[in-house]
């Protein structure tokens, strides 16, 4: 592990939420570039006002480091998420609240400062996460609730002739047998937009958009992964997962999911829909939970990394050969992604995003690592073959490491002094 340290970013006051599942980075405006969403709840004014006592939530769409566009009063918002829900020709934002109501805004239709809604309509209570599975075909959202229950609904638009332009019906509702932290999707050789529930302890299950006959009744499928036995772990630790991580060219047939636990362990798994194997796994030295497990291209190599926050603002970035850089941010976050975001027009790049326990959202840009392990100099004289000609004229070959370490180390430090 080496430590890090990235200093460009971008800090908006008053602007927060207090769950990573409020985070989401999607590019809602179809105009190429990335934009942050996040959603909040918060209870008003606490100095006695009559209206006090109930959240009023918020929906902020960041832009280039500034708030674009803004939904208020939406109560207790508890997820976010964006996609080709309702159109196949333009995203739609999806924020899901505690008293079962569900948003639906459209960031294209004007350039006022605020979102258009879609629909609003009451699903359940209590949604924890929420994806869009985009595709040829219709397209649905999964959601996962607080009660071990993930949902999928299924846009189905309506007449012209009708006030609504459509809404979510229910097509499929599996229960789980632990909590479910995060859902998200996951592709193999043999099928894409498999839908991900983690599951307590490292567990977690693929969801099959099919049923199966069980005790003479017919449920959904499902196709449970156990965690692996740790007679030292919680078996009802939190865990947070992501799926389909790119992989570079060498691991191409490989489909790869990164898992972590609350408790500080970080997995790389390899996964299909029936099997599972952990390719590695390494305990980090937290203070406190660790949450909001991202993927992103961080070195910008066509793989993805992992990226995990802590409470104390500690961030774990690691590449799939386990190597890991070390950023402590300095402030307590609750609540953190990583992914690429438009800081400029046109200019998608790799960020880290927190929310503080002081009521502000920070994102870190410019973060400019080229490789996560140490990157020595011996190394790095493979890819100049100019250089190592010059080397060659004095006798001194590459596959000599110690004559060639000697050389460098004259040449730094003890250059020939020209006399005139």
């Amino acid at each position: 592990m080496r430590n890090i340290t990235f200093v460009d970013r971008f800090e908006i006051p008053d602007v927060t939420t207090t769950t990573s599942n409020n985070f989401f980075l999607s590019d809602v405006d179809d105009d190429g570039d990335v934009e942050l969403l996040i959603g909040h709840w918060d209870l008003g004014n606490l100095e006695g006002c009559d209206d006090s006592i109930f959240p009023r939530g918020s929906l902020h769409v960041i832009k280039y480091g500034k708030v674009w566009k803004a939904a208020h009063d939406l109560q207790m918002v508890t997820c976010v998420t964006a996609g080709r829900l309702c159109f196949k020709e333009k995203t739609s934002i999806v924020v899901l609240c505690a008293d079962a109501q569900c948003h639906i805004f459209d960031a294209t239709f004007d350039s006022s400062s605020h979102l258009q809604s879609i629909c609003c309509q009451k699903l359940a209570c209590n949604a924890k996460d929420a994806r869009i599975l985009e595709g040829d075909g219709p397209c649905d959202m999964a959601v996962a609730y607080s009660d071990r229950v993930v949902r999928l609904f299924r846009w189905v638009p309506q007449s012209k002739t009708d006030k609504k332009p459509g809404e979510l019906v229910l097509l499929i509702k599996w229960e789980l047998a632990g909590q479910v932290s995060r859902i998200s999707l996951h592709s193999t050789s043999k099928a894409s937009n498999l839908i991900l529930a983690s599951q307590p302890g490292g567990g977690f299950a693929f969801l099959q958009k099919k049923f199966e006959t069980y005790e003479s009744r017919m449920c959904p499928t499902l196709v449970y992964h156990p965690p692996r036995k740790n007679p030292n772990q919680n078996t009802e630790t939190r865990t947070w997962l992501v799926g389909d991580l790119r992989c570079n060219t060498a691991k191409q047939s490989t489909s790869l999911i990164g898992l972590c636990l609350a408790d500080g362990t970080l997995q790389l798994i390899s996964a299909d829909l029936h099997q599972s194997e952990a390719m590695w796994s390494v305990s980090l030295p937290v203070n406190g939970e660790l949450f909001g497990l991202s993927k992103f291209d961080l070195t910008n190599s066509d793989a993805d990394e992992l990226a995990v926050c802590c409470w104390d603002g500690s961030t774990y970035i690691c590449n799939q050969n386990a190597d890991i850089l070390h950023f402590p941010v300095g402030q307590a976050c609750q609540a953190f992604t990583a992914g690429r975001l438009a800081i400029s027009p046109k200019v998608n790049v790799p960020v880290l995003v927190y929310a503080t326990c002081e009521q502000s959202t920070l994102i870190f840009y410019n973060l400019d690592v080229n490789s996560v392990p140490s990157y020595s100099l011996h190394n790095a004289l493979s890819n100049r073959p100019d250089v190592l000609e010059k080397f060659a004229k004095y006798h001194i070959s590459y596959s000599d490491p110690i004559k060639l370490r000697k050389a460098i180390r004259f040449l730094l430090y003890h250059p020939p002094r020209h006399h005139h």
